[in-house]
């Protein structure tokens, strides 16, 4: 009886420990100087409580590029016009609204902050661009 309630336990809590990270990094990236032929897209998720368990899932032209957890980081390298959507991963993000832009890739770096809009019923993933210095300042 007592290794069943073990396993029940162990059960509950490893997909909850494991929501919490994400596949980007903790440490914020190098910014590439501009003119160099690419752009580079830079993206963050902010800190906060509501919405903390649940990834961040980012893809770039219908390609998952990361699924953030809060305050990490991740790149992504575009050419031509470019389509950005963020969404709930994992069973946690099951009701979450998603959010999504697009741009052109002209040789320039964009920045942009993943963060959680909650409503009186709903809660939903935005997705906003910033500066560089906009960038750095988030965390």
């Amino acid at each position: 009886m007592i290794k069943k309630i073990k396993f029940l336990i162990i059960l509950l809590i490893i997909p909850i420990l494991s929501s919490c990270s994400g596949t980007g990094s903790k440490n914020r990236p190098t910014i590439s100087t501009t003119g160099t032929g690419n752009t580079t897209i830079y993206f963050t998720r902010e800190g906060g409580f509501v919405a903390s368990g649940v990834l961040a899932k980012i893809e770039v032209n219908g390609s998952e590029i990361a699924q953030l957890g809060v305050n990490e980081y991740t790149t992504s390298n575009v050419t031509g016009n470019y389509r950005i959507k963020v969404s709930g991963a994992g069973i946690g993000g099951f009701g979450m609204g998603t959010d999504s832009t697009s741009g052109v890739a002209d040789e320039k770096n964009y920045f942009y902050i993943i963060g959680v809009k909650q409503s009186l019923f709903s809660t939903k993933f935005t997705i906003n661009e910033t500066t560089e210095s906009g960038y750095k300042q988030s965390q």
